[in-house]
């Protein structure tokens, strides 16, 4: 079965029937979701569900409850976290009412996922049984036939028979291969994963760099990443070792996407051969994986991913760092599905760490250690936090070495431990002003709201000042603009020149976009400091968002900026620029000129379908994006980017829709576009020269050509519609506009014609 055809007819039907915003929702859910967007689409969930029940649709119910879990257990590899969702889907789709939705199958792979990622090895059986079952009512038609392959191969690889698994993937081969269904990320990842598994690492490698030269998967961030630390691992195994370390993934994509499994065992390999590297930040990196796995529910990855982190921390002496993991996964074993020489394992790691030597002697007296441990040249946050902690079992009362611990720890990515740590000094010793800064930086960071509440409760009594100051700081992190006001208000009442509860509320008032309350406080931080600087360029953007056109000419001029003569709004050529915006969850980029300090014109179509921004003044806030690149030919065409914080005046141009077909010639093509512009339309040309489509009847390969098209804001769809089919009435292969046709209201029937005939 087709599931898109089924996806493409419900659309269909609902837009007819007037239903817009569950057809939006229809393509707006499964695009985020496969795009590492999960919170937009989880947040767009309750709403779809409603409409869907709304409409009587259970199908549709399935469909987007599927879209939701997906990622969750494929990508982000929940377990336990998962289940009691991804069960739930199960059994809906496997009502009366849904099973013969084509969506109800992909549940099979949801919960075979999910219950992998609680104990791969342990469910391995039931997950080749419940595959097998599936692929037996089901054949290569049906969309989720590569899903369910590709989840037998997972099942197959967890079970310790990846020979197996490459067998049965030579079978499913030349069925997938029938409808193309090969051709995805969704069959080469897990056919990679039984490569690996059964020794071929050439192999594995040779199918990741498929996976990329093919552009597979290019949108969806979490996935490249994991790949990217499969990759790793492989060239850590093949003793290719310079390039291993060149790739080695960045730490901020794993804090963004999750630490794998497979750096941790990657980097295990190379230490072997570099003892000298294996430290702290090393320590951080499969310490993240351990917490990552175990928030999720992951039993048996995160018993593997202890493995590794713990092996590592005795190589370079880090009791701390490995009995904390150890206590962390130790609740795991209780969870798996079959021990399956997890316990052992367990046992084997205790006893590593428990023959590790003492601490050594402290190399100072205990009172001096703070400034021995801040003072050292050779800093490893590990093995100084061993030194702290043994010198504060002596001086349990030392609040330089409570906030050191707490650095430290936090440096080993141990922001638990550390809050842990403070709370029971201030709770067992005095509330100096030093633990409480740190406890308030811990919390802050961590975004606890319950125990930033308890240490302003605690402070309330002693220091009104800084318990005000502690929950705007927190507000402020957590995007609470109107509570930061509420508490920065009473710290200037209290102190009418706290510099903090200024700064902070000026800037939760520009979030807020309250300008004008923003533009009062700037200007009396301005007033206070005297020296032109950050103060006044936030200004700037205020009395511009404002259109206080005077203030902006004086703030710029304190700034050594020279205008035009002149008053009144600044419309003047100081360059291109990138500016970025928000459109429907999604972060986009336009071209624009910039008039002023901190406003710009945007002069670039917006993309088909998307609010249009061609013609609007924005103002953006004048702190760069990106860096300049270190290359100067790259630095030569680099057009800085900024991010809007304000429309001042909209576009004067309606929705980009896109055209697309065999191209008409140069001469017909320069015609309909001096048609465009003679009736005020915006047009842009996105496709290259080597741009070819494929025309099923004649089955002949002809030059392409598609271009996005813009009228003005008051022209109806219907009449640019009319227009373009006058204007290419004589063209010998029509072209196609079907987002348009649809908007219309005119004859989509044709549109998905042309599409099919020339593989639009």
């Amino acid at each position: 079965m087709d599931i898109w055809k089924w996806v493409f007819d419900t659309h269909r039907d609902l837009e007819e029937a007037g239903n817009h915003r569950l057809a939006e929702l229809i393509n707006e859910i499964p695009t985020n979701a496969s795009r590492g967007r999960l919170e937009l689409a989880q947040a767009a969930l309750p709403e779809a569900l409603a409409a869907a029940r709304a409409a009587r649709l259970p199908w549709l119910e399935v469909y987007f409850r599927h879209w939701t879990i997906n990622p969750r257990v494929c990508t982000r590899r929940e377990g336990e976290a998962a289940l009691k969702d991804t069960v739930s889907l199960f059994e809906f789709a496997h009502r009366p009412e849904t099973i013969n939705c084509p969506q109800s199958v992909c549940t099979t792979q949801d919960i075979a996922c999910c219950y992998a990622n609680v104990d791969g090895a342990g469910y391995a059986t039931d997950r080749i049984a419940v595959c097998k079952e599936t692929l037996a009512r089901i054949d290569n038609s049906w969309g989720c036939f590569r899903c369910i392959s590709s989840e037998m191969m997972n099942a197959l690889v967890d079970a310790a028979k990846p020979e197996e698994a490459l067998a049965f993937a030579d079978q499913q081969l030349p069925l997938l291969q029938e409808t193309g269904a090969d051709q995805s990320v969704d069959w080469f990842e897990p056919l990679a994963q039984a490569q690996f598994s059964a020794g071929q690492f050439e192999t594995a490698l040779a199918t990741l760099d498929y996976i990329e030269e093919q552009g597979f998967d290019s949108d969806n961030p979490p996935k490249h990443y994991a790949r990217s630390c499969m990759r790793f691992r492989l060239l850590a195994l093949l003793g290719r070792t310079e390039e291993a370390w060149a790739m080695l993934p960045p730490e901020e994509k794993a804090q963004e996407f999750g630490e794998c499994l497979d750096l941790s065992a990657g980097l295990e390999v190379l230490l072997q051969s570099a003892p000298g590297r294996n430290d702290y930040l090393v320590g951080r990196r499969t310490a993240a994986a351990v917490r990552r796995y175990s928030a999720s529910g992951s039993h048996r990855l995160t018993l593997d991913a202890l493995a590794y982190h713990v092996r590592l921390a005795v190589a370079r002496g880090a009791r701390w760092s490995a009995n904390l993991m150890l206590e962390l996964a130790r609740p795991h074993l209780a969870k798996l599905k079959q021990p399956l020489g997890a316990p052992e394992a367990f046992s084997n790691l205790e006893a590593m760490v428990a023959s590790m030597p003492a601490v050594r002697e402290l190399p100072v007296p205990a009172q001096e250690l703070a400034d021995y441990v801040s003072g050292g040249e050779n800093l490893d946050a590990e093995q100084d936090l061993e030194l702290l902690l043994a010198g504060a079992a002596s001086l349990p009362s030392d609040a330089g070495l409570a906030v050191l611990i707490s650095r430290a720890m936090r440096a080993c990515g141990g922001m638990d431990a550390a809050r842990d740590h403070l709370w029971t000094y201030l709770r067992t010793q005095s509330a100096k002003a030093e633990v409480v800064e740190e406890m308030e930086s811990v919390l802050v960071e961590a975004r606890e709201e319950a125990g930033t509440q308890a240490l302003a409760g605690m402070l309330r009594e002693s220091d009104p000042i800084r318990a005000h100051l502690c929950l705007a700081r927190f507000a402020f992190a957590t995007g609470r603009w109107n509570e930061v006001a509420s508490h920065a208000r009473p710290v200037l009442e209290l102190e009418p020149g706290n510099e903090t509860a200024r700064a902070l509320w000026s800037f939760a008032a520009m979030r807020e976009g309250d300008f004008e309350q923003a533009l009062i406080l700037l200007e009396q931080i301005i007033d206070e400091e005297g020296e032109p600087g950050n103060a006044h360029w936030e200004a700037i953007v205020a009395a511009s968002a404002l259109r206080r056109w005077d203030s902006v000419r004086a703030l710029g001029a304190a700034l050594g900026m020279e205008f035009e003569a002149g008053e009144g709004p600044i419309e003047e050529k100081w360059g291109v620029v990138r500016v970025q915006y928000e459109d429907d969850g999604e972060m986009m980029e336009r071209f624009a000129h910039r008039t002023g300090p901190a406003t710009a014109r945007i002069v670039s179509l917006s993309g088909s379908m998307r609010r249009q921004t061609l013609g609007q003044l924005v103002v953006f806030h004048p702190q760069p994006l990106e860096s300049v690149p270190d290359d100067e030919g790259e630095a030569n065409q680099f057009v800085q980017l900024y991010k809007v914080v304000k429309v001042l005046e909209q576009s004067g141009y309606g929705t980009s829709y896109l055209v697309d077909g065999a191209h008409p010639g140069e001469g017909e093509l320069n015609t309909l576009t001096e048609a465009f512009a003679a009736r005020g339309w915006k047009w842009i040309v996105h496709s290259d020269d080597d741009y070819r489509i494929f025309d099923n009847e004649t089955e002949t390969e002809l030059p392409g050509v598609y271009f996005l098209v813009a009228a003005p804001a008051d022209t109806p769809a219907a009449a640019i519609d009319e227009t373009l089919r006058e204007l290419t009435a004589g063209y010998e292969h029509p072209m196609c506009w079907i987002a348009l046709a649809e908007a219309a209201g005119s004859n989509v029937d044709y549109h998905e014609a042309l599409m099919e005939r020339y593989d639009l």
